[in-house]
């Protein structure tokens, strides 16, 4: 069994730092990452957890010219990104919530995938770069242009790169804890 880190080995608030720090980029520079920036997104994706352990995220690295071109046919919010994620899951590798004991609106592969998607877009700001989850695509597009079987799901769209914009003005507008928590009872 591993040991779990301790306070002082994470620093008392780095995990909170970097959360204020990340930002939806939507500028990016045509710098290309390098193998080993990716090697770190694409590890913390698979160290995500997931229901049951089932593991049913599907990822496609999209990085050609001709790819990117195939992105921005399915999408207007590529925003210059060198590096687009397609994220999905193998519905038929996903647990299933049962109507009697589960969430109710959704599969585990969901929740499994934005997960992963969280943790990679996280790892890619301890990086220094920038991300930006992308929901506005043609799914019927992506599916084509990159084949898609038909067990998976499309979730997102990831975009990742060396931001070129700050963060806009409202990104350090946050509720306070109190606004949006209750104990006890809703």
């Amino acid at each position: 069994m591993s040991e779990l880190l301790n306070r002082d080995e994470c620093g008392k608030n780095g995990y909170l730092t970097l959360l204020g720090h990340r930002y939806s980029c939507r500028k990016f520079g045509a710098t290309q990452l390098t193998d080993e920036e990716l090697d770190v997104i694409l590890e913390a994706a698979r160290k995500s957890p997931s229901a049951c352990n089932n593991q049913p995220i599907r990822l496609c690295v999209v990085q050609s010219e001709e790819g990117l071109a195939k992105v921005d046919e399915c999408t207007k919010c590529r925003y210059g990104a060198p590096t687009v994620i397609i994220a999905a899951y193998d519905h038929d590798a996903s647990a299933h919530p049962s109507s009697t004991y589960g969430p109710e609106t959704c599969d585990f592969g969901d929740i499994d995938t934005s997960i992963a998607l969280t943790n990679m877009e996280n790892a890619a700001a301890g990086l220094g770069l920038g991300t930006c989850w992308v929901g506005a695509f043609d799914p019927s597009a992506v599916r084509e242009r990159f084949n898609v079987p038909e067990s998976c799901k499309l979730v997102e769209l990831l975009m990742v790169g060396h931001a070129l914009a700050a963060p806009g003005p409202r990104h350090a507008e946050r509720k306070a804890v109190e606004e949006f928590t209750t104990r006890e009872s809703f």
